[in-house]
């Protein structure tokens, strides 16, 4: 007996010593996750006067009831800057209207970024048409918590949308709607889940860091939303309403990129990919970046319809989507504003038009300033040809930097000779299928495409032509709302040709090591075998042509399973350490889904210098980071299956052998094992071990404050003394449990569930402060047992000293258990303390959690739900194999793709638990 302990306690001390390793290497992890992200880089955005709000109210002054007091949190504003305040405070609205709607616990102010850029825009570029902006304020409230809130406040947004069409008194017809983080639902829902708002009336809907997949759902009501709301969107694909998914990227650690991916949005894409953005936003950043912003608003402009009077957005869905792909997609042209004009498909060369220079190299950098410097002086276009039939050459990659032109590279066939040159008549336009990307320190933009030459060349084509119009100092673009231009003055125009194998430059990471580069390497490519979180990226420069210079490389992750979900990172000068690069869109477990896909770099170099690159797997901690922002949610399920493990392991003791207890661990095991959870069950056992010992240091230190904070708001609330609320809540809590449970129950009608729930907790708290009460007075009894002033057997002292210990084991277990079901009830309670000042009652509790805390206030107050210790084998036997298998279940649940539907059914289940244990105690 003596050996079978000892041995279980060895293989005990081993699984909690590896456990609080883990831990501690989980916590390094989160803190590296939450921590360590780029600084933001936005340029901050400024008002053009000071920022006014002008009051909307949604009744008419016609309406007998006031619809503002059913939201009295509520409001909504009209924004205005200097004179045009004035107009709005008239009710005068003439644009085409905006509506913004902030997120979680957002401010109506957050439109100030969007509406004053457009507003100066509008003023600048004397445009016949404008945008009114309107936005909501919800009062702080916490809509990412709580279902019932979500639906008040898509409510009071479609309410908000009848309203603001209603001020145009016919004239408008449709609204562009803009959602901050849960805003963005809130926008969708007014659109599909209130019938008195027609789906169509907006036609463009954007949203900024939104969670279209979230976490987890706080509970039932939070989930049918979601559901309804996907159920219900094939209406916006139906009326072609527009949707654009922006995500801020790595340096979002509220809403991970892989949440703002929405299966239904025209566009999902990230900031750090956005052309002329290029920079991960936080969660509030992404609000006022003015990259960002110029972006949105330039593609506002851009999908107005302006041959109408008055100009409206364009009603052409096609149109709307190609002016968004054009802006924050794949953007061809330094141009700031989709023109009309197409790209010709073909382009014929004038006779008499420039000077044709075909270099035989097949990597080089070319300059106009070095060129007019060693050759003539007069300033023409220039034409740069290479051909295309080289040995062992299949692709081609050039950099263009200062080319002015929006049709500047070609496919054609040299057929005609000009003096000593061969030239080209006409050419195949290959502009569209260019790309910007950021020049030396993302100054000045350049163009960028990489070219295969078994597709483009053919019999037909010879050559591959980049047209350099000539120099001039007028600007190739008028930006109004632009006054600190990206856009570099420098006239020396610069192409850098790499023509290459395009097996050469692809590299496995399975099978790298290290890649040393010659000078005029332009770009690599790196695939990431089976990489779905993290990898360190170390670029050196080894030796460079000019270093008096700044020199830079750059490195953009691509994931072809999200088309706009990239990252651009920049190495300088100063950057001597490896980048560490996460997969964003990519969860660890998805890998099963992405066989025949691959994550890709793709390195852009300085054809000035040579490197030596280095691609590995993240390190340990930073694999961590990404597991922990992918699978947080996992610890939670996961606590609870080991909790009710233990309970049923406490009910079973006594019946128990060894080879039943091994079954156990090695079914518990197999779980972890081959559900890829070892990690979380790892950590989750030394949470629970933590949480144990920090109730013990509670009761031991914190007891007595607890139960004099009891008897002082008991003194308050009834109006008694001290010593008689000490003496009633000792009464209500250790002999009276059945009217403290009643008490409990009568406080749900006028508060809430959750409310009772939480203060249940509490008194499980005090109950167990006097179980420690009692067992320090066994052991001042055993101590006077000792020196024999109290005669007592040996036999009823052990059995005491047992039973008070196994009592109080079991009520740390216990009130462990209640601690995790009452989690799912602070969002209820913290949305009801706001709320108190306008009702004492929360009316919009999710139904199913207030069941559950009626019935575990019911039964847990009322001293029914207790862990036996004896009584009839067979009951006891069957109640700890059903539990162990809802802990089964529990771990099992967390390791599902989508596990984060099931959260809302905890309360239910652990409510069934608590009934079982009741009932058990009835019959023993």
């Amino acid at each position: 007996m003596e050996f079978h302990w000892l041995k279980a306690t060895v293989v005990y001390s081993f699984v909690l010593t590896v456990s609080l390793s883990i831990f501690l290497l989980y916590i390094v992890g989160a803190a590296r996750y939450l921590t360590d992200h780029d600084e933001n880089t936005c340029d901050m955005t400024y008002m053009f006067e000071y920022p006014q709000y002008v009051r909307i109210r949604l009744s008419q002054e016609s309406d007998d009831i006031s619809e503002d007091y059913l939201f009295p949190r509520f409001q909504l504003y009209a924004y205005g800057e200097g004179f045009v305040t004035e107009r709005l405070r008239k009710m005068h609205f003439s644009g085409i209207p905006v509506l913004f709607i902030p997120g979680n616990a957002g401010s109506h102010e957050q439109v100030r970024s969007l509406a004053s850029v457009s507003l100066r825009k509008s003023l600048k570029s004397h445009t016949p048409f404008h945008f009114d902006f309107f936005s909501i304020s919800f009062g702080k409230d916490y809509s990412a918590l709580y279902g019932g809130v979500l639906k008040e406040e898509t409510y009071y947004a479609a309410k908000c949308i009848k309203r603001i069409l209603s001020l145009y008194k016919g004239k408008v017809k449709n609204i562009i709607l803009i959602g901050h983080s849960m805003g963005g639902l809130i926008a969708k829902g007014a659109l599909l889940l209130v019938p008195e708002v027609e789906s169509d009336v907006a036609n463009i809907l954007i949203t900024l860091a939104t969670p279209h997949k979230p976490s987890l759902y706080p509970d039932y009501t939070f989930l049918k939303y979601y559901q309804d709301l996907s159920d219900s969107m094939y209406h916006l694909k139906k009326n072609k309403t527009t949707i654009i998914s922006i995500g801020g990227g790595s340096s979002d650690i509220m809403v991970p990129s892989s949440q703002i991916i929405d299966e239904f949005a025209d566009l999902n894409v990230l900031t750090s990919s956005i052309p002329g953005v290029w920079r991960p936003t936080d969660h509030l950043c992404i609000l006022w970046c003015r990259q960002l912003i110029l972006n949105i608003v330039r593609s506002l402009f851009d999908c107005m319809d302006t041959s109408q009077r008055p100009a409206v957005i364009s009603e052409n869905h096609d149109r709307r989507l190609k002016v968004f792909s054009w802006h924050f997609l794949q953007r061809p042209s330094i141009e700031k504003h989709l023109t009309q004009k197409n790209y010709q498909e073909i382009l014929e060369f004038p006779n008499d038009d420039g000077e044709w220079i075909e270099d035989v190299r097949v990597q080089y950098v070319w300059s106009r300033k070095n060129h007019t410097q060693n050759g003539p002086k007069k300033s023409t276009p220039i034409y740069l040809m290479m051909r295309c039939n080289l040995p062992k050459i299949d692709a081609l990659s050039i950099d263009a930097i200062n080319l002015r032109s929006r049709d500047w590279i070609f496919a054609c066939s040299a057929s005609d000779i000009r003096g000593h040159s061969r030239i080209c008549t006409s050419g195949w336009n290959l502009s569209n299928f260019t790309r910007i990307v950021p020049g030396f320190t993302r100054k000045p933009w350049k163009y960028s495409v990489d070219l295969d030459l078994n597709s483009v060349c053919s019999p037909k084509v010879s050559h591959i032509v980049v047209r350099i119009p000539q120099t001039s100092t007028r600007r190739f673009y008028d930006d109004e709302d632009d006054e600190n231009d990206d856009d570099d003055e420098e006239d020396n125009q610069i192409v850098i040709v790499d023509a290459h194998s395009r097996q050469s430059r692809y590299k496995r990471l399975s099978a790298m090591k290290s890649i040393i580069t010659d000078k005029r390497n332009i770009r690599h490519f790196i695939t990431l075998d089976g990489v779905t979180d993290v990898v360190s990226v170390d670029v050196n420069k080894l030796d460079c042509v000019d270093d008096n210079r700044q020199h830079y490389s750059m490195v953009e992750l691509l994931e072809p399973w999200a088309p706009g979900a990239g990252q651009t990172f920049f190495f300088d000068e100063n950057d001597n350490s490896p980048k560490t690069i996460k997969l964003l869109t990519v969860h660890s477990q998805r890998l099963r889904l992405m066989k025949s896909l691959n994550a890709e770099l793709r390195l852009t170099l300085d054809p000035e210098c040579s490197y030596k690159i280095q691609v590995q797997r993240g390190n340990l901690i930073e694999r961590i980071a990404c597991l922990v922002r992918d699978r947080w949610t996992f610890i939670y399920p996961i606590s609870v299956g080991f909790l009710l493990l233990c309970i049923g392991q406490r009910i079973d003791a006594i019946n128990q052998d060894e080879t039943s207890v091994s079954a156990i661990a090695v079914i518990t095991l197999v779980l972890c094992l081959s559900l890829n959870l070892f990690i979380e069950c790892c950590v989750s056992i030394a949470i629970l071990h933590i949480a144990a010992i920090g109730v013990c240091c509670c009761v031991i230190f914190f007891g007595s404050v607890a139960h004099n904070i009891a008897v002082r708001f008991l003194a308050r609330a009834v109006t008694f003394s001290t010593t008689w609320s000490d003496w009633v809540l000792g009464g209500l809590v250790n002999q009276l449990p059945i009217v403290t449970s009643g008490l409990l129950l009568s406080m749900i009608p006028a508060t809430c569930g959750a409310l009772a729930m939480l203060v249940s907790v509490f008194l499980h708290f005090l109950r167990l402060t006097k179980m420690y009460e009692d067992y320090l007075e066994e052991l001042l009894l055993a101590s006077m047992r000792h020196f024999n002033l109290i005669r007592r057997s040996n036999k009823d002292r052990e059995e005491s000293g047992d039973s008070i210990r196994g009592d109080i084991f079991n009520q740390i277990l216990l009130f462990l258990f209640w601690c995790s079901a009452a989690i799912p009830s602070i969002p209820s309670v913290l949305v009801w303390a706001k709320n108190f000042s306008f009702s004492s009652r929360l009316t919009t509790e999710d139904q199913v959690f207030l069941y559950s805390w009626i019935i575990m206030v019911g039964c847990g107050t009322s001293g029914l739900v207790k862990i036996p210790t004896s009584g009839n084998s067979r009951i006891g036997k069957l109640l700890a194999t059903v539990i162990r298998c809802l802990g089964w279940v529990a771990l099992a649940l967390s390791a599902t793709s989508n596990a984060d539907h099931y959260y809302w059914a905890f309360p239910p289940s652990l409510a069934a638990v608590v009934i079982l244990l009741s009932i058990n105690s009835l019959q023993t």
